[in-house]
């Protein structure tokens, strides 16, 4: 008997579970690879290898599956900056740097420069915009839920909180200017506002 026929057949759930996840695949794919202006509901559909009929049934309008897509790719990203970045070390000053430094390399990475991209055109887009900022409040609530878990005692301190929030504002102004300054000046930028942002973690939780 092959390994073909030993195999269980997947439920219908299952296989429609999987053709949302290709789909959702395929839309981030998109948007890192191509960027938004490429990305069309028939081009994500031939790259999940599914018809545009399917593709309308799961998400019957883009600004849905932009959104969707945009969930999972906000859930990516917030794994991959709690993986790579352990916000502990913020009290270990000999790690700071090292630790902003993580979270710019994150930063400029292809996945979060595609989201950039995205809150750019919510500008313009009175349908994508709520969709985003929907978003944002459910990433900082993910981070806000990681700096109360490791800092109970500075979580109710609103100024320390507000550091938290500098800092990944200062990260993302940098991260919005890769498409236009050069690699060098770019890194003079972030130097610059990282020494700034030293400064200030020396001042509020010490040496």
């Amino acid at each position: 008997m092959s390994a073909a026929e030993t195999r269980p057949r997947r439920t219908q759930a299952e296989r429609r579970a999987a053709t949302r996840a290709a789909l959702l695949q395929a839309a981030i794919d998109t948007l890192v690879e191509e960027g938004y202006a490429a990305m069309t509901t028939r081009r994500v559909a031939e790259r999940a290898g599914v018809s545009q009929g399917t593709q309308m049934h799961y998400f019957p309008t883009k600004t849905a599956f932009v959104g969707e897509a945009l969930r999972h790719l906000a859930e990516r990203i917030a794994a991959e900056i709690l993986a790579r970045v352990d916000l502990r070390d913020l009290t270990r000053p000999r790690l700071r740097a090292e630790l902003l430094d993580q979270a710019w390399a994150v930063h400029t990475g292809p996945e979060v420069q595609a989201a950039m991209e995205l809150w750019m055109a919510a500008r313009t887009d009175p349908e994508l915009r709520p969709v985003l900022s929907e978003l944002e409040q459910s990433v900082l609530r993910i981070l806000a839920d990681v700096g109360s878990e490791l800092f109970p005692e500075q979580s109710a301190d609103p100024v320390f909180l507000e550091l938290i929030d500098l800092t990944l504002a200062a990260i993302r102004g940098l991260a919005m200017l890769p498409p236009v300054t050069e690699p060098d000046v770019l890194e003079e930028h972030w130097q610059a506002a990282k020494r700034h942002l030293l400064d200030l973690y020396e001042q509020r939780l010490g040496r």
